[in-house]
């Protein structure tokens, strides 16, 4: 909702906190139409202004209510949602990856939600022994219910949607349109996501170009299709203000 530029009849009734507010936001040089075609400015703009932790500290506990609440509502067992703790055991057996998909757009500040956490490893014998002991030690299994419906089994190669003591993992080995590990490290950036946990995350760039190519994977339902096209427009949007007013806003994390 955008603020009116002049004081509206009723508002000398306001509360003074209210009125010196309100000339606040009004002093704040207003954004041109055309930087915000969606109305998602101030979404976008709070969100680019959180740093990689604080991003993840909002993240979690939105993603994690939702799925309690549709798991309860069709009569499924939660599991709670701890992207920290799968990526701490990942760290904690020396896993080479990179954080990839909707989380990662999520950290590198376009605020979309994810209701799982995607991985791509380095594949390697022993990078790939030791993501196998980190998933064994996260009880990893196939997912069957994805907090919203059933998972059919998958027979993509290189793709496994995955059931944790810490909620939701898929593993990637090689996302669409982008290729495999090396190539989504080259543009990724190392991020501290928790206390002392540093991982490397997937550039939005790279996750918009992702989530293009899988619009057009076959059998892709109408939905996924769908929230695919939302991600890619809210990751175009937040990467061109980003771009414009990341000096204004003094972004440090851009």
């Amino acid at each position: 909702m955008r603020i009116s530029e002049t004081p509206l009849p009723g508002e000398d009734g306001f509360h003074e906190e209210t009125k010196a507010f309100l000339a606040v936001l009004r002093s704040i040089p207003p954004i041109p139409e055309e930087d915000d075609p969606n109305g998602w400015f101030l979404q976008i703009q709070d969100h680019l202004l959180r740093s990689p932790r604080e991003r993840m500290d909002w993240w979690v506990p939105f993603a994690d209510e939702a799925l309690r609440y549709s798991n309860e509502r069709h009569g499924m067992p939660h599991v709670r949602f701890d992207p920290v703790r799968v990526l701490r055991c990942l760290s904690d057996h020396a896993v080479a990856f990179v954080v990839v998909g909707m989380g990662a757009g999520y950290l590198q500040g376009a605020p979309y939600p994810s209701y799982n956490i995607d991985i791509t490893p380095r594949v390697d014998p022993v990078n790939v022994a030791g993501l196998e002991r980190a998933l064994a030690g996260l009880e990893a299994r196939p997912l069957t219910w994805d907090g919203w419906r059933s998972v059919a089994e998958h027979t993509l190669p290189g793709f496994r949607r995955l059931m944790t003591v810490a909620g939701p993992v898929n593993v990637v080995d090689d996302p669409w349109g982008l290729g495999g590990y090396d190539q989504v490290k080259v543009n990724a950036a190392c991020l501290e996501v928790s206390e002392g946990l540093v991982v490397s995350v997937a550039s939005l760039e790279d996750v918009i170009c992702s989530k293009e190519a899988m619009k057009d994977l076959p059998g892709r339902s109408s939905h996924s299709r769908t929230m695919d096209g939302l991600h890619v427009m809210m990751g175009k949007e937040t990467l061109a203000l980003r771009r414009k007013y990341g000096t204004t806003w003094k972004l440090s994390t851009a």
